[in-house]
C-alpha cells in the first residue's frame, strides 16, 4: 500500500522583498581594477565564490561589479531562517523572476504542494527555463554561510551541476559551502575571491583613507595600519569613523598605533570610539534597535514609541554608521545594521537596559510583524524573546493561513515551546504530530510513541468541544500512523470513524480515510467495492491537489486490475506510477511496490527473467527505504522464482533468513504460508502439520485476501492428502465468492484446484469442465503461471483434455502451457496420454512473435536475439504454420488474440 500523506498545499505569498534588493554601494568604495577584471573572467565559468570573513568587503566587491556591467542580474540576502527548503527556493525563484517574470513559475508551483518534491524535480524545470534564456545573467546568493541545510546544499550541487550557459552563480559567504568545490576546481569551472584576494593593499588602503578622512597621510602610517588589520577593510573604517568623530583633531598615527585586529578588541572598539561619541538619543535608538535584523522607519517608531524612526535611520545613514541601506521596499527604505556592529551593540544592551525593557521591544516588534503580515518574523520574534504565548497565537493564525506548507519550519518553532504549553493548545498538538510524522521514519514504533500524546491531547479537547471536522481529521490522520506501524485493521477502523465526522468539503481528508477504506474493501476481497471506493477517493485527492494521495490510489487501482485478469492496464498503471513517483525521497515505496506488481504481472506471464529483475529491483528499494512490508513481498516473489527456477534450496534459504529477521506477526505469516507451498510443490508434505496448527489457531487474523491465499494452499495439502471432499468443498465456496466479487484470478485458481482434486477423486467430467473454464479464463487474461505452478498433475490433465478442447484458441493455448512446463515436469508423462494435436510455440518461438509483433524487421530480431536472420527466417516460417497464418498482420492479430504477447 502506498503512503498517504496529510498536508495540504498553500500559496506562499510573504516575502520579504528587501532580501531580494542588492546593498547600495557606499559612496567611498574604491574601485578594485583587478578583481573585476578577474570577476569579468568569471563568466567563462559556472561559479563565482567570494569567501572571506566580515568586514571584507565581499558584497561591496560584487555589487560594484553589478553596477558597472550590462548583464542581468538577481540578488538573495540569505540568513539562517532560509534553512527550510521551500523557503529558500521560493526566494530564490523569486529573485529569478527579476530578470524574467517567466522564470521559475513551474517551481514555484511546485513548492506549494503539502510535501514538495525532491530537488531533482523541483530543478528540472528550472533549469530547462533558464537555458532558454538568450542573455548572460548572474544569480548572487549573499551569506550563503548561513545555509547548513543538507537538501538545500545538494539542491545547490544539482542546480551547478546542470546550470545553462546563460546563467552564473555568485556565492558571498564567510566560509566555503559544503558543496563539490574539488570537482569544480578540477574541471575548471570556479572562480575563488579569497581573503587574501580581498586585504587591501598599500596603494588601495591609501586611497580609501583619503577617499574617507580627506587626509594623506605618511606611507609608514598606512604600512603601520595595514599590519596591524591585515588589510582588513573594516579595520580600516573602524580607524576612518574614530577619526571622523572626533572632529579631524586626533593624532592620526598616534590613533594607529592604538588599534588592535583581536575581535575582542574590535568588538570594545566598536563600543568605545563608535558608539559613546554619538549623542545620547542616538545611543538610546542604536541599543533599542540593534535586536533586529532589517529596520524602517515605521518599525523603529513602533518599537520605540516615538515618530522620527525615518529621519534617524536616516541620520545614521548619512553619517555612515556601519548601517546599510537595502534599497526601498514599496514606500519605504529598509536598512540593516553591520553584523559586527549589530552584536558589539547587543552585548552592550543587555549590560545597560533592563530584561523586561527588552521583552518590551520584542513584543512591539513582533506586534508590528503580525499587523504588516510578517507572520515568520512576528513568531520568530516572540520566540527570541519567550513569549511563548504570543508565538502560539500567531503560530495557530499561520498554519490557519498557509496550512502546513513548511514542516520543518514549524517545527523549530514549535521545538522552542514546552511540551506542556503546546497541550493546551489542540491545533498546534495536531499540528505538532504531523511534523513529526512527515520528517521522521514514520515507521518507527518510537516515531507513533513520540505522536501520541499530542493526538490524545488534541482529541480530548475536540471531543468535549464537539468540533466534528477536526475531530475527523485527526481520526483521519491517526489511520496514517497506524497503517505505517503495521496494524492495517486499526487504520481500516479510524478511517470509518473519520468518515463519519469529516464533512462532505474536506476533500483531502475525506480523500485520504476513502483511500484506506478501499484498500479495505481490496483486502478483504471486494474487488468491485474497492474499486469504487478507490476512484471516488483518487477523484478527492486530485481535487485536492495531493499527489502522494493520487499515486496511493493509482497503485490500488493498479492492483484491483491485476485481481480482475486485466492485465495490461494493470501493467500501464504500474508503470505509470513509476513515472510519476519522483522528487520526494518517500516515494522510493511507490517506485518499489510499482517494481513488484510488475514483477507479479511477469510472472503470471511467465517471463521470469524479468519477473526476478523486477522483484530484485524492489527488494533493493525496500532494503534502502527500511519497508519491512515490501521486503516481505519481494523476497516471497522471488522464493517463488528461484523455485520455478529449479533452485529449490535457494528458495528455502531465502524464506528462512527472511524469517529469522522479521518480527511483525501478519508478515511472518506469510513468510510461513511460502514456506508451506514450496514444501507442497517439492511433494514434502509430511511435516506441514505445524503450519495447519498455525492458521488454524489465527483464524481470526489476517485479512481476507491472505486467509484466501492459505485455504488455496491447505486445499493443495488435502488433495496430496487425499481428503477430496473437503479440498472441493472448500473451493467451490471460494470459487463462488471470487465470481461475485470480481476475483477473476482468485476464480481461475480456484477452478485448476478443483480440476486436479475431481481428477484425483475420478470425476472425469469434472474435471473436464473445471480445467476447461480455467483455460478459457486463463487464455482471455493472459494467466499462465496459474496453471504451470500446478506441475506434473496439471500437466497430465492438459494433455488428456487437449484433443477435447472445442476451438483452436483453447487448444494452442493449453499446447503452449504443456511446452511451456519444465523437463522435470514433462519427463514424467506417459507417450500414451499424448495427443497433441496442435503444435506449441517453443520459448524462443515464443520471443521472436514479441519482436514481431513489436514491429521489428527479421534483421532487427536477429540483432536482438544474437542469432543469424536466417535463423530468424526458419523460426518465422515455424511460427506461420503453427499458428495457421500466412503474414506479419494475421500474426500478430492471432497472437493478441490468444495473448501470446
Amino acid at each position: 500500500m502506498s503512503e498517504m500523506k496529510a498536508a495540504p498545499s498553500h500559496n506562499p505569498e510573504r516575502l520579504l522583498h528587501t532580501k531580494l534588493m542588492p546593498p547600495r554601494l557606499p559612496s567611498a568604495a574604491i574601485q578594485r581594477d583587478d578583481l573585476l577584471a578577474r570577476l569579468d573572467a568569471g563568466l567563462a565559468k559556472k561559479v563565482v565564490l567570494v569567501s572571506a570573513p566580515t568586514g571584507f568587503g565581499k558584497t561591496t566587491l560584487i555589487r560594484m561589479w553589478m553596477a558597472n556591467r550590462d548583464f542581468s542580474s538577481a540578488w538573495v540576502t540569505l540568513d539562517e531562517h532560509d534553512n527550510d527548503p521551500v523557503r529558500f527556493w521560493t526566494y530564490v525563484c523569486s529573485a529569478l523572476r527579476t530578470i524574467d517574470p517567466n522564470l521559475g513559475k513551474a517551481t514555484l508551483s511546485m513548492l506549494t504542494s503539502p510535501q514538495p518534491p525532491s530537488f531533482e524535480s523541483l530543478l528540472t524545470p528550472l533549469l530547462n527555463e533558464l537555458a532558454r534564456l538568450k542573455e548572460v545573467s548572474v544569480l548572487v546568493l549573499e551569506d550563503y554561510h548561513a545555509i547548513k541545510s543538507t537538501e538545500i546544499n545538494t539542491g545547490i550541487s544539482f542546480l551547478i551541476q546542470h546550470l545553462p550557459e546563460s546563467l552564473h552563480l555568485v556565492f558571498i559567504t564567510r566560509s566555503d559551502p559544503d558543496l563539490a568545490l574539488g570537482i569544480l576546481r578540477a574541471r575548471n569551472e570556479l572562480l575563488e575571491i579569497n581573503a587574501a584576494d580581498l586585504r587591501f593593499d598599500q596603494v588601495e588602503a591609501e586611497a580609501f583613507l583619503h577617499a574617507t578622512i580627506k587626509t594623506v597621510l605618511p606611507s609608514s602610517a598606512v604600512t603601520s595600519l595595514l599590519q596591524k588589520t591585515e588589510g582588513w577593510p573594516a579595520g580600516l573604517r573602524l580607524v576612518t569613523l574614530a577619526f571622523q568623530n572626533k572632529g579631524g583633531t586626533v593624532d592620526v598615527e598616534k590613533l594607529i598605533g592604538s588599534f588592535s585586529g583581536s575581535d575582542r578588541y574590535v568588538a570594545d572598539y566598536l563600543i568605545n570610539e563608535v558608539f559613546e561619541s554619538q549623542p545620547q538619543d542616538i545611543q538610546s535608538f542604536l541599543l533599542k534597535t540593534s535586536f533586529f535584523r532589517r529596520l524602517t522607519g515605521s518599525f523603529c517608531d513602533a518599537v520605540l514609541e516615538t515618530n522620527h524612526g525615518t529621519a534617524r535611520l536616516e541620520q545614521l545613514d548619512h553619517d555612515n554608521l556601519f548601517i546599510v541601506q537595502l534599497e526601498r521596499g514599496g514606500d519605504q527604505i529598509w536598512y540593516r545594521y553591520n553584523p559586527l556592529f549589530a552584536e558589539s551593540l547587543q552585548y552592550l544592551a543587555r549590560q545597560q537596559l533592563d530584561e523586561t525593557d527588552i521583552k518590551s521591544l520584542f513584543e512591539k516588534a513582533s506586534d508590528w510583524y503580525e499587523y504588516h503580515g510578517l507572520f515568520d518574523e512576528a513568531i520568530e520574534t516572540a520566540l527570541t524573546a519567550k513569549l511563548f504565548a504570543r508565538a502560539m497565537t500567531l503560530i495557530e493564525k499561520f498554519i490557519e493561513i498557509h496550512d502546513l506548507s513548511e514542516l520543518r519550519t514549524l517545527g523549530r518553532w514549535l521545538e522552542n515551546i514546552h511540551q506542556q504549553e503546546i497541550f493546551r493548545h489542540p491545533i498546534l498538538c495536531f499540528t505538532y504530530a504531523q511534523v513529526i510524522l512527515y520528517s521522521t521514519d514514520r515507521f518507527a514504533p518510537a516515531t507513533a510513541a513520540r505522536i501520541e500524546p499530542f493526538l490524545q491531547a488534541a482529541e480530548s479537547a475536540w471531543r468535549t468541544e464537539q468540533d466534528h471536522p477536526r475531530l475527523g481529521q485527526l481520526l483521519s490522520f491517526r489511520g496514517n500512523v497506524t497503517w505505517w506501524q503495521g496494524d492495517v485493521q486499526k487504520a481500516f477502523e479510524y478511517a470509518r470513524q473519520a468518515l463519519d465526522e469529516l464533512p462532505e468539503q474536506d476533500v483531502f481528508w475525506r480523500g485520504n480515510s476513502l483511500l484506506s477504506v478501499s484498500y479495505e474493501a481490496l483486502s478483504a476481497g471486494r474487488i468491485l467495492e474497492a474499486q469504487d471506493k478507490t476512484l471516488e477517493a483518487r477523484a478527492l485527492l486530485g481535487a485536492a491537489q495531493n499527489i502522494f494521495g493520487v499515486l496511493a490510489a493509482t497503485q490500488f487501482l493498479a492492483e484491483i486490475f491485476f485481481w480482475q485478469g486485466e492485465l495490461e492496464q494493470a501493467e500501464q498503471l504500474n508503470r505509470q506510477i513509476q513515472t510519476e513517483a519522483v522528487g520526494d525521497e518517500s516515494m522510493l515505496d511507490d517506485q518499489g511496490v510499482a517494481s513488484l506488481n510488475l514483477a507479479h504481472i511477469a510472472y503470471e506471464r511467465n517471463d521470469l527473467d524479468q519477473a526476478e529483475q523486477l522483484a530484485t529491483q524492489a527488494l533493493n528499494l525496500s532494503q534502502q527505504r527500511a519497508n519491512e512490508m515490501l521486503q516481505v513481498q519481494a523476497s516471497i516473489r522471488l522464493a517463488y522464482i528461484h523455485s520455478t527456477k529449479d533452485d529449490e534450496s535457494g528458495a528455502r534459504e531465502l524464506l528462512k533468513s527472511l524469517e529469522a529477521k522479521i518480527q511483525n506477526p501478519s508478515l511472518l505469516r506469510e513468510i510461513q504460508h511460502a514456506q508451506a507451498l514450496l514444501s507442497i510443490r517439492a511433494n514434502d508434505t509430511s511435516s506441514l502439520g505445524w503450519w495447519v496448527k498455525i492458521i488454524s489457531a489465527e483464524d481470526q487474523n489476517g485479512l481476507y485476501l491472505q486467509k484466501e491465499r492459505e485455504a488455496f494452499t491447505l486445499a493443495r495439502l488435502r488433495i496430496a492428502g487425499k481428503q477430496m471432499n473437503e479440498a472441493i468443498s472448500a473451493l467451490k465456496q471460494w470459487s463462488l465468492d471470487s465470481l461475485a466479487n470480481g476475483r477473476v484470478r482468485s476464480q481461475v485458481e480456484a477452478l485448476c484446484l478443483e480440476a486436479l482434486a475431481y481428477h484425483a477423486d475420478a470425476n472425469l467430467s469434472e474435471t473436464a469442465r473445471a480445467l476447461r473454464e480455467a483455460l478459457t479464463i486463463g487464455q482471455a487474461k493472459g494467466f499462465r503461471r496459474i496453471f504451470l505452478d500446478e506441475g506434473t498433475r496439471m500437466a497430465a490433465l492438459l494433455q488428456t483434455i487437449l484433443p477435447t478442447l472445442p476451438d483452436r484458441r483453447l487448444s494452442l493455448f493449453a499446447a503452449t502451457l504443456l511446452h511451456s512446463f519444465s523437463t522435470d515436469v514433462t519427463s514424467h508423462l506417459t507417450a500414451t496420454s499424448s495427443t497433441v494435436q496442435v503444435e506449441a510455440l517453443s520459448q524462443q518461438e515464443l520471443r521472436v512473435l514479441r519482436l514481431l509483433v513489436a514491429g521489428l524487421s527479421n534483421a532487427d530480431i536477429a540483432r536482438e536475439l544474437v542469432v543469424s536472420t536466417n535463423t530468424i527466417k526458419t523460426h518465422v516460417k515455424s511460427i506461420y504454420r503453427k499458428l495457421s497464418v500466412s503474414s506479419r498482420k494475421e500474426a500478430r492479430e492471432v497472437a493478441r488474440e490468444l495473448k501470446l504477447v
